[in-house]
């Protein structure tokens, strides 16, 4: 039953006389000008420090819903009032309908599952999901429902139902509104791809009725949803009343800002959000799950060395890198109460470090939930305000206890918060400019975590080396600015958007410096924030910081397979003895007899000058600057550059001294290039006066693989 049935009736003809934003008094506290109340209430919570900020966006939303926990099936209404920011007319709007992707074994969603599974869960038949509108009006009372039609626009699967197309009576021109009023029923599937319900636990995301972008003359970006794709959604404002068994432990996203009794032992909780593009929620029984109420202090939680960091490579003041306090707000299941307070640390530790680095985080809360035994499918996912991590009871005793998975995910979800859900790019199009660059961010924390020994718990670990090798794996070039349902397999998908592209950033951190870096990645942040930059925008943010044009890198980095690949193709050296035959000396020819000829090549000469021939090739067709590290024999070293332009080069180098080892790219700055064993060059005869030189040799290598990759 909905929620809008504890109270008062009301007809469908009084829902749509009443303007947006009006709610029931049995929903809300307030009940005259709930407008100007709410407005008062925000006012009093940025007194308090509750909310951050009140904007109104392109899309904002305001949903009644109730749960029946025994059914896991929704009941709502939903309010959409869409503002046209773009400079072109639209007769039409765009919804995702997300939950019908679960609807049934021939949807595009499951297809490209094929019978396969998703972070380790298949649907099964007897726990479908759908969602159902069953009434769409315009605010003056028009009928949308007969223009309302199912669209396939990526593959035009007749059983797809996860877009809807509907059309208008009337053209929104630009900076015209629209209000839609919508009824709608929701089944919950079981627990798959970021939704659904295991037992009494539910976590109800992807759940509305919720519009597309519209992008001007471009039209309308409403994707299907996809096995290898998130979301991509407009900035706004949302007020959702939840009704619920009244015990039930509720966390969702935004704050909640009121709270009242409804009929049959169950109370409507409400919450508000600024400035998201989407919403979730959690519910659960409290013998399953228990909420840990805390915060995060600046003057307890940042690490001294991360702010004394953040002030040399950004070049700002303590004061201007200052953060605010917020509340952390855990769910977490009874069974894992002893793991919370890693959880805690790691969230603190997440705020400080993205905080510190790529702007203070605006919101005055976010929720963490860790799902229970039989829900972990619902881990590891964000949204705006609100994430879930994972955990194992058992991650409390070794060796268990060792792993970072903790840590690593909770920063990862946390990261989710800039790079997604502040500057909204879209996942189904470009997956690699949220989890590429948000991946970068949480090696980088991670590997801070552990040098620094902030989590005692965890062993050091070579985040960036076990990165890099699975680079290593595919046989097939990879390339990563592709539509996330386009990749030749769903691995495939994760391996560009996630490791391909963070290892790239790490490369173009070693080509510019962490300084050039660190400005670079923090400007583009400051720029696009609750906008929808591109790839380019992050180019261009780069390249300004670095003050040099990155757009090369990255259009074989990102936008071509382009594969880097350097080696030492030969060195030959020889040390004349003497020399022979005819020269031109005194204005006449002369002969000089050939003492010894030929010249000599067993390191065994005294004499002065030796002749060195360098030979390094271009093996894949990556195109970029490295440097070559020579060392003689007298243990000096040099370093050069080559542009790599052609594919090889040849240095002719006359010196007093025997090469005796030649290393392209000695620092790891080429993070990409996962075949390095050609990279390294030693002078066989110099390494062989040693007995044990081959012993040297392995660890030499082995070093350097490791360390600099690390």
């Amino acid at each position: 039953m909905m929620a809008a049935a504890h109270a008062t009736a009301e007809t469908r003809r009084d829902r749509r006389a009443r303007p947006l934003g009006y709610t029931r008094p049995v929903h809300i506290r307030f009940t005259h000008q709930p407008r100007s109340l709410f407005f008062a209430l925000v006012a009093a919570a940025l007194t308090l420090g509750l909310v951050a900020v009140v904007d109104a966006g392109t899309a904002d939303y305001e949903i009644e819903v109730s749960l029946d926990p025994a059914t896991h099936r929704l009941q709502a209404f939903e309010q959409i009032r869409w503002t046209n920011t773009t400079d072109a007319p639209t007769d039409e709007i765009y919804l995702h309908l997300y939950l019908n992707a679960f609807s049934s074994s021939d949807t595009t969603f499951m297809r490209e599952l094929g019978g396969g599974s998703l972070r380790n869960r298949v649907a099964s038949t007897d726990g479908w999901g759908w969602v159902r509108i069953e009434s769409m009006v315009l605010d003056d009372g028009i009928d949308l429902m007969p223009g309302l039609e199912f669209v396939r626009p990526d593959d035009g699967n007749p059983a797809d139902f996860s877009v809807a197309r509907v059309a208008l009576p009337r053209v929104v021109e630009p900076g015209g509104v629209v209000e839609l009023e919508l009824e709608f029923s929701a089944q919950l599937p079981r627990i798959i791809a970021r939704t659904g319900f295991d037992g009494d636990f539910h976590l109800v995301g992807q759940w509305f009725p919720k519009l597309g972008v519209f992008e001007g003359a471009e039209g309308w970006n409403c994707h299907q949803f996809h096995a290898s794709s998130e979301f991509f959604a407009d900035f706004g404002a949302y007020r959702v009343s939840i009704t619920l068994p009244q015990d039930w432990v509720l966390g969702a996203t935004g704050i909640e800002v009121g709270s009242v009794p409804a009929d049959g032992g169950r109370r409507t909780v409400i919450y508000r959000a600024e400035r998201v593009h989407d919403f979730v929620w959690c519910a659960a029984p409290p013998d399953l799950m228990e909420v840990v109420e805390t915060d995060f202090s600046p003057g307890r939680d940042v690490p001294m060395r991360w702010l004394e960091r953040a002030q040399s490579l950004l070049g700002l003041s303590a004061a201007e890198l200052e953060l605010p306090p917020m509340r952390l707000r855990l769910i977490v299941p009874r069974s894992q109460r002893v793991l919370a307070p890693r959880m805690v640390r790691a969230a603190r530790l997440s705020v400080a470090w993205f905080g510190l680095f790529y702007g203070p985080y605006p919101y005055p809360q976010v929720t963490i939930v860790s799902p229970p035994v039989g829900a972990e499918e619902a881990g590891g996912m964000e949204y705006p305000t609100f994430f879930t991590t994972g955990a194992d009871r058992l991650d409390a005793y070794p060796p268990f206890s060792w792993s970072s998975d903790i840590e690593a995910v909770t920063v990862h979800e946390f990261g989710h918060q800039y790079f997604q859900g502040m500057l909204a790019s879209n996942e189904f199009e470009r997956g690699w400019l949220d989890e590429g660059v948000n991946t970068y961010a949480e090696l980088e924390c991670m590997t801070a975590i552990a040098a620094d020994g902030l989590v005692p718990e965890i062993r050091p670990f070579p985040y960036w080396g076990a990165e890099r090798l699975s680079l290593a794996v595919p046989r097939v070039p990879v390339k990563v600015a592709m539509r996330a349902w386009e990749y030749r397999r769903r691995w495939t998908y994760y391996l560009a958007s996630y490791a391909k592209t963070a290892v790239a950033l790490r490369t173009v951190e070693g080509l510019i410096g962490p300084e050039a870096m660190a400005r670079g990645l923090r400007l583009y942040f400051d720029r696009h924030a609750f906008r929808h930059p591109s790839g380019r925008d992050l180019v261009t943010a780069l390249s300004d910081a670095a003050e040099q044009n990155l757009g090369p890198f990255f259009e074989q980095a990102i936008w071509s397979d382009a594969v880097p690949d350097w080696a030492v193709a030969s060195v030959r050296q020889r040390s004349p003895k003497t020399a022979g035959g005819f020269f031109w000396d005194g204005g006449e020819w002369r002969v000089i007899e050939e003492t010894e000829a030929g010249g000599a090549d067993d390191g065994q000469s005294n004499a002065d000058i030796w002749l060195v021939d360098v030979e390094l090739a271009r093996l894949g067709d990556f195109i970029g600057p490295v440097e070559v590290e020579l060392t003689w024999a007298d243990g000096r070293s040099e370093r050069r550059t080559w542009e790599g332009e052609e594919r090889w080069v040849r240095w002719n180098i006359e010196g007093p001294q025997r090469l005796e080892q030649v290393v392209v790219d000695p620092d790891g700055v080429w993070a990409l290039e996962t075949r390095r064993a050609d990279n390294y060059w030693r002078d066989e005869p110099a390494r062989a006066d040693h007995p044990l030189w081959w012993v040297r040799e392995v660890f030499d290598v082995a070093g350097k693989i490791f360390l600099k990759w690390s």
